[in-house]
């Protein structure tokens, strides 16, 4: 079973919105393969899982790419194991992820920025959500000693991406910011001219995830 439905995701159409016929198809197929993830009759499909899942990751919508970060993380928590080629794909993506920050927060969080339709989803690499979600696989695999050696390598090529990340701030959020320090004031909201609330709020989430793998990853530079 295991194949054919990562054969039918593979070859559907990914969907961006919500009211879509196959968006709702993807996400049930997306749901078996999660809850039977840590299940031990699948454990000579746990290679194909991998895989399958980062490609999900890398090409699905939003949600369906919170819901693989949660497979993986069960998959490794089930089986404990990882391959150099796994490792590498999900820092690909990772990196992926890291590097389209600073046009997502311009595309959203700016005074200029549309207001984001509530069944909209975007792609899974251009999500402060799937970072977030990231954030956690990412600390998961390296906390294994047997395995940290194949992260390793990649953490240390993309932490500067880390702390890019990190110091992302919207236009509205540092002129809202730099205003009341002018006066001697701490700004510690969210500025009024954000019009995409939830996703601030996801941005700020997001962050905090980065900023948690930065302190883990000290270890390895």
């Amino acid at each position: 079973m295991v194949p054919a439905l990562l054969d039918l995701l593979r070859s559907g159409e990914v969907a961006f919105h919500k009211d879509a016929r196959e968006y709702h198809f993807r996400r049930v197929l997306i749901e078996i393969l999660h809850r039977i993830s840590c299940s031990e009759v699948v454990r000579a499909q746990t290679q194909l899982l991998f895989k399958g899942v980062l490609y999900l990751l890398r090409h699905d919508n939003e949600e369906n790419g919170v819901t693989c970060c949660k497979t993986l993380i069960d998959l490794f928590r089930t089986f404990r194991t990882l391959t150099q080629d796994v490792a590498s794909e999900l820092m690909s993506i990772f990196q992926l992820i890291l590097s389209n920050m600073r046009p997502l927060v311009d595309e959203l969080l700016s005074e200029e920025s549309a207001l984001l339709d509530e069944k909209a989803l975007l792609p899974s690499v251009r999500s402060f959500k799937v970072l977030a979600e990231m954030g956690i696989v990412i600390v998961t695999f390296s906390q294994s000693p047997t395995h940290r050696p194949l992260l390793a390598s990649p953490i240390q090529a993309n932490i500067h991406l880390n702390f890019e990340v990190l110091a992302l701030e919207s236009s509205p959020q540092k002129m809202a910011r730099e205003n009341y320090e002018a006066m001697g004031g701490f700004w510690a909201g969210m500025a009024p001219t954000i019009k995409n609330h939830h996703a601030y709020v996801d941005f700020i989430s997001a962050q905090i995830k980065v900023h948690i793998i930065s302190i883990l990853w000290r270890r390895f530079v």
